[in-house]
């Protein structure tokens, strides 16, 4: 760590541009690569199809919160393997966390297993193409238990300060997604299988950086070792269940549109929603890469609470500024895009794409407390917040999807957030930080 506080290191300065950057030129490609494979899934399922299909492929965004908050636990430890602010029991909390997520993954499988015996899918997601959903929604899941260990990977690079590898890694997974949709279109498979696609591709990419962050932490094979009785303590995961609350956000704020417009609008709604969302993550990715690159830098600057209130009103301003110029493109580009995209099938309104760059702009305001606030008493406040903004947003997206469809849920969203997370936000994250203790924990 530097002397000044209020600075950052060589590494972190490296790892705030880099990352950031890495993304805004990859885009194109990252762009390209997903957006070729949605377009083939598109034309391939058919309207009605697609948002199925949608919606089962992006099942990790409807339950990031199956790590428990276990993610976050260990990119805070993650930032204090080695350095000034060091911290002896950092490797330990990962080799829990590994143990902890593949016993998640286990337990997983199993539920999908059954649900699939009892053909209860259709019953779950809303609706059914076909007799082929059972075995490929089954496929789809078990490949999803198994990217939840792996997505640790990713948060250790982030937290040793190699966000620019990290991002290179997430940025490889369309393409590995792409490769498999193209392997599911030689083999003219029916358009449930392409699910598929997109979570074979997140999981090639997951072990990637599982090996590398393994690799460049010097943790190795020992990540996967069992705790020693010895140095096992119950505050191990100190703070993992109010971060796990602080999870449930994540598919409340972006995908519970989906599941809402699956349960009570119709399958063009559903479909113009999943396309919209396609285009919106292009811009938050950009935006959410930039912010995890500063969680290790809050970690390790705990106990510098004016530096750290400052360099968030910082960061919050220049969040806020990217995300209107990101939603001007996308009101402007974004239903031409989707037509191109759908070949004309689904049509994207102005109004929608208002919607989801409104929604990008209340995110991106609030993105820096989350990766601010990561000790457990901060933790728990972000929680209660997680839970006001999940009544806000699902009950008003219930009372709007049927007359209203995807607007009126991404709106729904929008309000959500923006009441129960921006604004307490804004109002009380600097008394948060001045009640930290004078030393780091």
């Amino acid at each position: 760590m530097t002397a000044d506080q209020g600075r950052l290191a060589p590494a972190e300065r490296r790892a705030l541009l880099y990352g950031p950057v890495y993304r805004v030129l990859g885009t194109p490609v990252f762009a390209v690569l997903g957006l070729a494979n949605t377009a083939i899934i598109a034309r391939e399922t058919g309207p009605a199809v697609f948002g199925l299909v949608a919606l089962v492929a992006t099942i990790t965004l409807l339950l990031p919160f199956a790590d428990l908050g276990v993610y976050a636990t260990v990119l805070n430890a993650s930032a204090l393997l080695s350095g000034p602010s060091r911290d002896p029991n950092a490797a330990d909390v990962i080799r829990r966390g590994y143990r902890v997520l593949f016993g998640v993954a286990g337990v997983l499988i199993l539920v999908a297993l059954c649900i699939m015996a009892l053909d209860g899918w259709s019953t779950l997601v809303g609706f059914s193409s076909g007799p082929d959903d059972r075995w490929a929604i089954t496929v789809a899941a078990c490949i999803f238990a198994l990217t939840i260990p792996a997505g640790l990977g990713l948060r250790i690079l982030i937290g040793i300060d190699r966000n620019p590898l990290a991002t290179l890694v997430q940025m490889s997974c369309p393409a590995f997604g792409l490769g498999m949709t193209m392997l599911l279109y030689v083999c003219d498979a029916s358009g449930i299988w392409y699910a598929v696609s997109s979570l074979g591709g997140l999981l090639v990419g997951l072990v990637l950086g599982t090996v590398l962050g393994l690799r460049l932490s010097g943790l190795g094979w020992s990540a996967f070792a069992r705790v020693p009785p010895s140095r096992s303590r119950p505050g191990l995961l100190a703070g993992s269940l109010w971060l796990f609350l602080v999870g449930i956000g994540a598919p409340v704020e972006l995908q519970t549109g989906r599941v809402l417009l699956a349960h009570l609008s119709t399958p063009a709604e559903l479909s113009k929603y999943a396309l919209m969302a396609q285009l919106f993550a292009v811009c938050w990715s950009v935006l959410w890469t930039a912010g995890l690159a500063y969680w290790p830098v809050f970690v390790k600057r705990r106990a510098a609470t004016e530096e750290t209130i400052r360099m968030w009103w910082r960061v919050t301003a220049a969040f806020a500024g990217i995300a209107v110029m990101a939603a001007v493109c996308m009101v402007l580009i974004g239903p031409w895009a989707a037509t191109v995209l759908s070949g004309g099938q689904i049509e994207i309104s102005a109004a929608l794409a208002l919607a989801f760059g409104a929604l990008l702009l209340v995110l991106a305001v609030g993105l820096p407390a989350k990766v601010l606030l990561t000790r457990p008493n901060e933790a728990r406040w972000q929680a209660f917040w997680t839970l006001c903004m999940a009544a806000i947003t699902i009950g008003l997206g219930c009372a709007v999807a049927e007359r209203f469809g995807a607007v009126g849920v991404a709106y729904a969203s929008t309000l959500g957030i923006f009441a129960a997370q921006v604004l307490p936000g804004l109002l009380w994250v600097p008394k948060l930080v001045r009640r930290r203790p004078g030393v780091a924990d």
